[in-house]
C-alpha cells in the first residue's frame, strides 16, 4: 500500500465528513426520481478530491485511514495490530474515525 501521509488522510476525512452530511441531506427529501442523478454529482465530487489527495479509491483511502488510526493507537502497522492487539485496543479502534 502507498503510504499517504497524515495531512492526506486528514484532507480525505473532510471530504468524506461532507461527502456524508450532503448525501444525508440529499436522503431527508422524499424520494423521488431525480435522486440517483442528484447523488451521481456527489460520489464523482468525492471520488476526484480524494484523487487529488492520492487516493486511486474510495477503499485505498478507508485502507489507509484505518492504518493511520491503528497508528495512532501505537501499533507499528496492521499487522502488528493483528498480533498484538487486545480487545480493548480492538473497542478503541471501533470508536475511531470510520
Amino acid at each position: 500500500m502507498p503510504q499517504h501521509s497524515k495531512e492526506n488522510i486528514l484532507a480525505g476525512r473532510t471530504a468524506v465528513d461532507a461527502y456524508r452530511e450532503t448525501h444525508a441531506k440529499l436522503y431527508d427529501k422524499p424520494w423521488h426520481r431525480g435522486i440517483p442523478q442528484e447523488h451521481t454529482p456527489l460520489l464523482n465530487d468525492l471520488s476526484a478530491k480524494l484523487k487529488e489527495e492520492g487516493f486511486t479509491s474510495l477503499d485505498k483511502f478507508f485502507d489507509a485511514s484505518e492504518e493511520l488510526n491503528i497508528q495512532e493507537l501505537g501499533f507499528a502497522s496492521r499487522e502488528d495490530f493483528e498480533a498484538k492487539a487486545s480487545g480493548t485496543d480492538r473497542e478503541a479502534l471501533g470508536r475511531m474515525w470510520h
